[in-house]
């Protein structure tokens, strides 16, 4: 199968995985939940993508889908650059060891002393205004500098939480004003589009680009284009995700002189969705309901946009082994103090029980990036498999922790 298209649960190696953890006691009544990452699976995806684009391409990884620093260093060394949205994941970037030529730097609410770290940096900088690019030409750039353009593809009946492309989207400025910022500030060598996450069609991410590259080829002064990311990934198993030798295909069909700049993307959920899976022993269960170890601190959206975010679920017994049987619809709840805190409604599933175990498949992304502290509870262990061996990729949070955490001593 198409390693950009598997999901955490079409083969059987997360099974695997689980029963090593248990073996091992990461997973128990004491530590009742986990998350764990396939970096192998990640690791084919990466070698896909790069494989799919042309060779002098750029691509990066959107930091916070995933802001680990063990899998941020293993991606960078594997070739890969990172995306950063924030002064922080700036900071996560160099701690990665990544070199600052593949590191982007975008963000809607750059602060002028950010600006100037980014300038003398040497990152990649995509202004997100004219205002903005007003303030780096007060600076000596040592890395390239592009504009976000929002080509407002989408109507306004398409606006949600992830869609970024609909006219009057806080990101970018319109083709119009484009073309002014360039004439203006010659010092822009770069255009950058992005659609948003888990929203677009393959229309929309083609002719967002499209239109993109049609400015760009309006002006000499842009020599590379940063294409973004926004392709979907499969969370059903009747999800027909976005292969990328289509999507490159299609971009070319639509606007052949893309071929002549260099492309950067910048991947998140597409790349680490499903390469991650979380497993919670099941602590109660109760009129259809079960209570698990994790919800809307770990699964934001899931909970809060439930019509919108949909995994698949699994259940094992507590040694691990596949459980079958009658089937009931239950509800799975997480542990924290309000009614909302539900990741999966009517799901219907064998008969569970408390001990049991229950697995969420493809957690890769915006899952941990997102944590709640609210109910101050730990954030678990988290581990990275590869050749059937795992290590601990961030050691589970103790008690004593949150205090220092909320009285700022970390």
């Amino acid at each position: 199968m198409n390693p950009w298209l598997q999901r955490s649960c079409d083969d059987n190696r997360w099974r695997s995985q689980v029963a090593k953890l248990l073996e091992h006691g990461y997973l128990s009544h004491r530590h009742p939940w986990i998350i764990s990452y396939d970096l192998e699976r990640l690791g084919s995806r990466v070698a896909h993508l790069r494989q799919a684009f042309p060779a002098e391409s750029l691509h990066t990884s959107a930091i916070k889908a995933n802001p680990l620093p063990p899998v941020l260093k293993m991606l960078v060394e594997g070739g890969m650059g990172l995306e950063a949205a924030s002064r922080g994941e700036l900071e996560l970037a160099y701690h990665a060891g990544c070199p600052v030529e593949k590191i982007v730097f975008d963000s809607p609410a750059k602060t002028r002393e950010e600006l100037e770290h980014a300038a003398n940096s040497g990152v990649t900088v995509n202004a997100n205004s004219e205002e903005e690019l007003e303030r780096l030409s007060e600076f000596s750039v040592r890395g390239k500098v592009g504009l976000r353009c929002n080509p407002a593809v989408a109507g306004a009946a398409r606006a949600s939480a992830t869609m970024v492309a609909t006219a009057g989207s806080k990101f970018g400025v319109t083709l119009e004003e484009a073309r002014a910022a360039l004439q203006k500030h010659p010092f822009v060598s770069g255009l950058h589009v992005h659609v948003g996450s888990q929203v677009g069609t393959l229309e929309e991410l083609v002719e967002a680009a499209a239109r993109v590259v049609e400015l760009a080829d309006q002006f000499e002064q842009i020599t590379w284009l940063d294409i973004g990311g926004g392709l979907p990934a499969r969370y059903a198993a009747g999800d027909e995700g976005l292969p990328l030798e289509l999507y490159l295909r299609r971009l070319k069909q639509r606007v052949p002189s893309l071929t002549k700049y260099p492309l950067t993307t910048e991947l998140g959920r597409a790349l680490h969705a499903n390469c991650a899976w979380a497993a919670s022993v099941v602590e109660y269960v109760a009129d259809g309901r079960a209570i698990l170890h994790f919800g809307a601190d770990f699964c934001l959206r899931e909970c809060y946009q439930p019509q919108s975010w949909w995994h698949q679920f699994t259940v094992l017994t507590g040694k691990g082994e596949p459980k079958s049987g009658e089937t009931t619809l239950y509800d799975l709840y997480g542990p924290l103090c309000f009614a909302g805190d539900r990741v999966a409604g009517a799901r219907e599933l064998p008969r569970l029980e408390p001990g049991d175990i229950v697995v969420m498949h493809d957690v890769g992304a915006y899952t941990l990036s997102m944590w709640s502290r609210y109910c101050s509870r730990a954030m678990p262990e988290v581990v990275g498999f590869k050749n059937g061996d795992f290590r601990v990729l961030r050691r589970r949070e103790e008690p004593e922790e949150l205090v220092k955490f909320w009285s700022g001593m970390l």
